[in-house]
C-alpha cells in the first residue's frame, strides 16, 4: 500500500511540475507504474484528479487570454511585458509560439484521459456506477480537450462546405512512442469524435454514483455535457440542436445572479450560475488570469487592459462597463476559479439559435434577460429583423462573455473580418478568411511526425 500511495502522489505531482508525458505515455519503462496506478478505483480517481489539476495550467492563462487578445477585447500596455505579444500581433512562428505549451499540455492530458478510458472498465473493485462516473467525466473532458485544440489550431467548421479541411490529430487511445506518427483528421472528423464522446459521457451519467465530494461545478457533469453539446452545435451551425441543448440546461438547477450580485460573484467559486469551472490548485501562489488583468503595483505580470473597442459597446449603467476586467480581480494566492461554462452563455446560445430558426420572440426574450440583468434600467431590444437581431446577440455575447475566451472564435464561426481600432503594431485588421486566424502547429510536433502537415502560412 505504501508503494501504491507513493505512486499516486508522484502521479499528481507530475501534473504540477514535470509534465505527464514523462510518466504515463512511455513504454516499457513506466508500464509497471501505470498498471499499479490503475489497479483499483482509488488509483483511477487519482488519475482523474490529476487531469483537473493539469487543466488549471492551460485554462488559467493562455487558453483564455488568446481569444481576447487577438479578437481585440484587450490590448497590451507595457512594452517590457510582452508575453503573448506574438499572438496579439499575429507574428507567431512555429518554433517560438507562446501558445505551443497549450498544444503540448493538452495532448498530455488527452493521453492521460485515454489511459483512464482504457483501464477503468478493467477494474473489479468499487461499484459499477462509480466506474461509470469516472468514465463519464473522462469522455466529457476528452471532448473538451479536442474542442479546444480544433478551435485553436484549425479553421472554423464552416471554412469549407463539408468541413473537410485540416483539423487536428485525434487522440482516442494512448499514443506510444512507437505509434506516434499520426495524420491530422479533418475538422468534420474531429467534430464527429467530439459528438461521440459527449454522447458516451451523457449515457454514462444517467447511471452513476459520484466519486468526488464537493461542488458539482468543479467536475464534469451531465449539465456540463449538455452545455458543451449546445456550444458544439452552435459552432457547427446546427441551430435546432443548439436550441434544444441550451434549453435543457436553462431548465435545470441553475439560476442567474441578480444585477446587484453579479460583480461580486467573480470573487467566489462554485457560484449558482456556473455550470463548469476549474478550481484553484491548492496550495497556489503562481500566475493566474488576474495577474494579466489586475492593475496593482504589486502585480508585476499585469499586461493587458480592456480595449476601447470593447469599452465603447457598453451602455451607461451597465455593470459590466469596466470591460470585464473585474471578472478576475485577484491574483496569486487570492486567485479564483476559472469559469468555463456559465448559464448566461446558454441563454445567448438559445437566443442566437432561436433567431436563426425564425423564433424571434424567444430570441428577444433571451437577449433581454441578459441585457436587463446587466442594466435593469435599460430598454428592451425590440428589433426582430433577423440580421439586426443576430448582430445584437453577437454584441451581447461580446459584452457578457468578454475575458472568457469566446470572442475571436465567434468572429471565425461567423466569417467576420477582424477590425481592431484601438490597436498599435502589426496586423490590427485582418480580412476573413486568413491563414493567420489559426495558430501554427508547434515545430517540434511537425519535425517529429512525418505525417504531420503544418498549417498554411507557417
Amino acid at each position: 500500500m505504501m508503494i501504491k500511495k507513493n505512486i499516486i502522489q508522484l502521479f499528481i505531482l507530475c501534473f504540477l511540475f514535470v509534465g505527464c508525458d514523462k510518466f504515463l505515455d512511455k513504454e516499457p519503462q513506466n508500464k509497471v507504474s501505470i498498471d499499479e496506478i490503475f489497479s483499483d478505483l482509488a488509483g483511477a480517481k487519482a488519475a482523474l484528479t490529476g487531469v483537473y489539476v493539469a487543466m488549471w495550467e492551460t485554462e488559467n492563462g493562455p487558453k483564455m487570454i488568446y481569444p481576447e487578445a487577438v479578437g481585440g477585447n484587450v490590448k497590451p500596455l507595457y512594452i517590457t511585458l510582452q508575453k503573448y505579444l506574438d499572438v496579439y500581433t499575429f507574428t507567431t512562428a512555429a518554433d517560438t509560439s507562446s501558445m505551443a505549451a497549450v498544444y503540448e499540455e493538452t495532448y498530455e492530458m488527452l493521453n492521460n484521459l485515454n489511459n483512464i478510458i482504457k483501464r477503468v472498465p478493467e477494474l473489479t473493485d468499487g461499484l459499477q456506477t462509480e466506474r461509470n462516473d469516472i468514465l463519464a467525466q473522462a469522455y466529457g473532458l476528452r471532448a473538451l480537450m479536442h474542442l479546444n485544440l480544433v478551435q485553436l489550431f484549425a479553421q472554423p467548421y464552416s471554412y469549407t462546405a463539408d468541413a473537410s479541411h485540416l483539423g487536428i490529430v485525434l487522440a482516442t487511445e494512448p499514443i506510444l512512442i512507437a505509434d506516434a506518427q499520426r495524420k491530422r483528421a479533418t475538422v468534420a472528423e474531429v467534430y464527429t469524435q467530439i459528438a461521440s464522446d459527449l454522447k458516451q459521457s451523457a449515457d454514462l451519467f444517467t447511471e452513476r454514483k459520484a466519486v468526488f465530494t464537493g461542488s458539482n461545478s468543479i467536475y464534469m457533469s451531465s449539465s456540463a455535457i449538455k452545455a458543451l453539446q449546445a456550444r458544439v452545435s452552435m459552432l457547427k451551425g446546427e441551430w435546432a440542436d443548439a436550441y434544444d441543448y441550451s434549453e435543457a440546461v436553462i431548465a435545470s438547477n441553475y439560476s442567474l445572479y441578480s444585477s446587484s450580485e453579479y460583480v461580486a460573484s467573480w470573487t467566489s467559486a462554485a457560484s449558482k450560475e456556473t455550470i463548469f469551472e476549474i478550481a484553484v490548485v491548492s496550495p497556489f501562489a503562481g500566475t493566474s488570469l488576474g495577474n494579466y488583468y489586475t492593475n496593482e503595483t504589486a502585480n508585476t505580470t499585469y499586461q493587458f487592459a480592456p480595449s476601447n473597442d470593447l469599452l465603447e459597446i457598453f451602455q451607461e449603467g451597465d455593470i459590466r462597463a469596466s470591460g470585464g476586467a473585474f471578472k478576475y480581480p485577484t491574483y496569486g494566492t487570492a486567485a479564483t476559479s476559472v469559469k468555463l461554462i456559465r448559464l448566461s452563455e446558454m441563454y445567448l446560445i438559445r437566443a442566437e439559435a432561436a433567431a436563426e430558426l425564425g423564433r424571434s420572440e424567444q430570441a428577444l426574450a433571451d437577449l433581454n434577460v441578459i441585457r436587463k440583468r446587466a442594466n435593469p434600467e435599460s430598454e428592451n431590444w425590440t428589433n426582430s429583423d433577423k440580421t439586426a437581431l443576430i448582430d445584437e446577440i453577437l454584441d451581447e455575447r461580446r459584452r457578457e462573455l468578454c475575458l472568457e475566451g469566446f470572442w475571436f472564435f465567434d468572429l471565425m464561426r461567423r466569417g467576420i473580418s477582424l477590425v481592431r481600432s484601438d490597436c498599435e503594431g502589426n496586423n490590427c485588421n485582418i480580412n476573413y478568411p486568413s491563414d493567420k486566424f489559426v495558430l501554427p502547429i508547434p515545430l517540434q510536433s511537425v519535425t517529429s511526425n512525418s505525417n504531420m502537415e503544418q498549417n498554411p502560412g507557417y
